[in-house]
């Protein structure tokens, strides 16, 4: 039975991936395993026999007797059954990090120590590469904080809003989910073990596309509450109806009719930022039909306004969406950050106009356009 044993054990420390070493009560190493031959770079047989300092650097090498010595007399074991991270010494003379652990094994009237070592360079990799990407990541939020707070402030003195409320919820519901990612990443890279460089670019790659996400959404609120005051000219708008038209690409599945009014008078806003109203109307009610329908453009005329109406015949929009669809940051979309028709809205009051909606489940969806009326004097 004791044959048994000693031939596992001799199999278990022949087949150990970690590093285990055997010293006496003097540090003189009485036996390694392949992976330590491995590791080190040295035969075996240039290891047994040697003082255990053959394998660390200053000042381990200058520390270890004393720790021994220390030991030896007090009984007071520093490193004993603690591991600790140390640094180990090859044949070529490079350093390395290591995760060191020592145990004492009574065997009759002595005691030998075993330690088990292994290599951290991988991980030390990672949590240089980690830290590296929490600095750029420290700064750049340290920058988008700082326009966040300019847009906060711009936000306050245009009146735009009715509450902050509104646009911190808005902001924490577009951020957590990259966040969360983030942190997840930054676990699994600081307390990983065999971490590879493979999975070290997985995590630093995921974490710099999901502070990429976070950016975008900052960089979107900025652009919104920075929007230009208008240049209002005389526009004829079914010349930009056409114009837009004829940008805007939809599926296959969708159709777009167009129903002007043929006399329709002059409007007297910008048009560059009207026809962006339009782009983003047109979108949404092709997003509306998944499965197809009909887009139809109207415009008719009042005593003050051209209006131009967007229908489609898509899935409809509940009430209680309705009531908040123009709010910066609120989407009823899977995907989004939910600012296109925040920034139409936007648009058209600065050009004196507004956007009115209405809805019905399972049939469709109307958008007014209703802009300022051009007179002659």
């Amino acid at each position: 039975m004791q044959n048994q044993d000693q031939v596992l054990l001799a199999a278990l420390l022949r087949t150990a991936v970690d590093a285990i070493i055997v010293i006496n009560d003097r540090g003189i190493m009485q036996s390694v395993n392949p992976a330590t031959t491995k590791l080190f770079g040295y035969d075996e047989a240039e290891m047994v026999g040697e003082n255990v300092k053959l394998l660390m650097p200053s000042p381990y090498r200058d520390e270890h007797d004393g720790y021994l010595r220390s030991y030896h007399e007090t009984g007071r074991a520093k490193i004993i059954g603690i591991g600790r991270e140390v640094t180990g010494k090859r044949k070529d003379e490079t350093t390395f990090p290591m995760h060191l652990a020592v145990s004492e094994v009574p065997l009759g009237d002595k005691k030998l120590f075993a330690g088990i070592v292994r290599d951290i360079s991988d991980l030390k990799n990672a949590q240089q590469q980690l830290s590296e990407i929490n600095d750029q990541l420290e700064h750049r939020v340290r920058k988008r904080t700082s326009e966040l707070h300019a847009a906060q402030a711009e936000l306050l003195k245009a009146g735009k809003l009715a509450t902050l409320g509104q646009v911190s919820g808005g902001i924490a519901h577009e951020i957590r989910n990259p966040l969360n990612a983030v942190r997840t990443s930054a676990y699994y890279l600081r307390n990983a073990r065999n971490l590879t460089p493979a999975k070290t670019l997985e995590h630093l790659d995921r974490i710099d596309r999901q502070v990429s996400l976070i950016e975008k959404v900052i960089t979107a609120l900025s652009d919104f509450v920075r929007l230009p005051e208008p240049r209002l000219t005389k526009c004829n708008v079914n010349e930009l109806i056409a114009d837009v038209i004829a940008d805007v690409s939809v599926p296959d599945s969708v159709s777009v009719q167009i129903q002007v009014a043929t006399d329709l008078p002059i409007a007297m806003v910008d048009p560059n930022q009207i026809s962006i109203v339009l782009h983003n109307l047109l979108r949404n009610a092709a997003d509306a039909m998944p499965d197809g329908g009909t887009i139809t453009l109207a415009s008719n005329v009042t005593d003050t306004e051209v209006v131009v109406e967007v229908i489609d015949t898509g899935v409809g929009i509940e009430d209680e969406h309705i009531r908040r669809i123009t709010e910066p940051l609120y989407s009823t979309k899977a995907q989004g950050m939910g600012l296109g028709l925040a920034v139409s809205a936007a648009i058209l009051d600065k050009n004196h106009g507004h956007l009115e909606v209405e809805s019905q489940l399972g049939v469709g969806t109307t958008f007014a356009v209703h802009l300022p009326r051009h007179f002659r004097a």
